[in-house]
């Protein structure tokens, strides 16, 4: 979340991705970052654990979500 924040700071823009359980963290990290409400990519947790194709499948299904971050 810092690295996409501070990336969108300097005018370049970028998409953070995280998993469910750190959708509170990710909001307070984006506030106390002076960018409250930071958008994000949220995927199914966990993904450490998953085989190619599921964590292929898992990238799909957010993949449109990342390009209308990045096109904002």
């Amino acid at each position: 979340m810092l690295d996409a924040i501070g990336f969108e700071k300097r005018g370049v823009p970028a998409a953070a991705i995280i998993t469910e359980p750190f959708v509170p963290t990710a909001e307070a990290m984006a506030r106390l970052s002076g960018m409250p409400g930071y958008p994000c990519a949220v995927v199914a947790h966990p993904i450490g654990s998953l085989a190619a194709v599921e964590l292929e499948a898992r990238a799909d299904g957010i993949a449109a979500r990342i390009e209308a971050l990045l096109l904002r």
